[in-house]
């Protein structure tokens, strides 16, 4: 606001500074071509006189308006050889607005050139590609020296290439359309299937676009043998524990008089029924974590159907001790993966039953609103503080570790909850007061 006002003060005082002389130029010669037209009438020859002063005077102006358009198309520096009037401030003025303009110039080189070595330096690979809506190619147009070494990409072959001439992987991808927001793509290297890199793609200008490849092959590797390892030691622990349990129902049978033998062998029995329950969630969630759900066709689901079957199962495993209380919309249908679902919607219920106590009321709802469908289960429980609710859908996450585990949670039902909603591009969302209860609300887009 200042250096605005201080701009337009000076601009200001310049102007009157050029009027004052032009005014002041304009009565000397006026007063000039009076003095001549009654010199001329002297000599009878007032009106010739008074023209070739007002000649003189228009020739003068015309002769450095040439002068001045020939410096101007010479582009160089302008130097005035005039010392006085009206031209001597306009050569004055453009000066200074040339150096201005050359100060300027010369600021800009120096930002682009700094610019140039920052992004030069940024150890992950940048790439600025042109994507304009009306034309199918998305054109590479320049790229740091990372991307150059990354990727082998070379300035006079790659650059007004096509990016997917070089990232077929991203054949499928829309720049055109794409908006700047937080998910990253996953890629492999042209070069090297083994390197792994997280894409963000920024848009910064019009139709050109910003992408910013991090390498990730440590976390990928490192994350994908976890979860393979994961899933192979659970499938190995089925077989041994199922042999268990079915020696520990013998043995249950065998000694149900006993009352030395029977408290452990139940006890042996609920542990390995909570190992077998913990062994099967962690399949379904390796499960989900290595399939993204593109080899599978999504199908119109009866999800009210699916929620009622699962209530009905619930209030008989639980003796109807809980109050149930459904709003379903029994027209509103939903485009996804049945099974994953029927998990999502299981895992809800139960962790509600699980964690609330007996005699609570559970609402489920099921309705469309603002273009959006949702699925919500509503207790009357305990409550959640507010610090737990982010972590709530992490593996393994307690929020009280003696309470849960007596219930017989795993710990894996929100994290499962969380990869079935990706899958379906939905989102969860946990609302929770300390007692007065939680929600949890799964929000879908039609």
């Amino acid at each position: 606001m200042d250096i605005g006002f201080l701009k337009m003060n000076e601009f200001t005082i310049q102007l009157n500074k050029l009027l004052n002389v032009f005014f002041l130029e304009v009565g000397i010669v006026s007063l000039t071509l009076v003095i001549l037209f009654f010199l001329g009438q002297s000599i009878g020859h007032s009106w010739l006189l008074f023209s070739f002063g007002l000649g003189l005077y228009i020739f003068w102006h015309l002769y450095h308006l040439l002068q001045l358009l020939k410096s101007l198309s010479s582009q160089q520096i302008l130097q005035a050889s005039i010392k006085f009037g009206i031209w001597k401030e306009i050569w004055i003025q453009l000066q200074l607005f040339q150096q201005n303009r050359h100060s300027q110039k010369n600021d800009l080189i120096t930002d682009l050139d700094n610019y140039r070595i920052f992004i030069n330096n940024i150890p992950d690979a940048v790439i600025i590609i042109n994507s304009k809506p009306n034309e199918q190619k998305t054109i590479i147009e320049w790229f740091n020296k990372s991307a150059q070494s990354t990727f082998n990409l070379k300035k006079k072959k790659h650059i007004g290439c096509h990016i997917n001439d070089i990232f077929t992987e991203l054949a499928d991808y829309n720049f055109s359309t794409s908006k700047n927001n937080k998910k990253r793509i996953t890629i492999h290297s042209p070069t090297d299937q083994n390197k792994i890199y997280s894409l963000r793609v920024t848009p910064y200008h019009k139709s050109f676009k910003l992408l910013l490849f991090r390498d990730i092959s440590r976390i990928y590797w490192v994350n994908k043998m976890r979860k393979n390892f994961i899933a192979n030691v659970s499938h190995e622990l089925r077989t041994p524990l199922t042999v268990i349990s079915g020696y520990l129902e013998t043995f249950e049978t065998h000694f149900k008089k006993d009352k030395k033998y029977l408290p452990a062998i139940q006890s042996m029995k609920q542990q390995s029924l909570r190992m077998n329950h913990l062994i099967q969630d962690l399949l379904v969630l390796s499960k989900l974590e290595s399939d993204t759900g593109k080899l599978k066709k999504k199908k119109l689901i009866d999800v009210p159907e699916i929620i009622g079957s699962i209530i009905k199962d619930t209030q008989m495993l639980t003796d109807n001790k809980y109050q149930i209380e459904a709003n379903i919309d029994n027209s509103l249908m939903l485009l996804g993966y049945e099974n994953e679902i029927q998990s999502m919607v299981s895992n809800l219920i139960n962790n509600a039953i699980r964690y609330t106590p007996a005699g609570s009321t559970i609402k489920i709802a099921w309705y469309s609103e603002n273009k959006n469908i949702f699925f919500s289960v509503n207790d009357n429980g305990e409550g959640i503080e507010k610090q737990h609710l982010q972590h709530l859908t992490e593996r393994f996450y307690r929020v009280d570790k003696g309470r849960s585990r007596s219930e017989g949670g795993t710990g894996l039902g929100l994290s499962i909850v969380k990869h079935i909603l990706n899958h379906h591009n939905a989102k969860l969302k946990i609302k929770s007061q300390i007692g007065k209860g939680s929600q949890f609300i799964c929000c879908f887009n039609k």
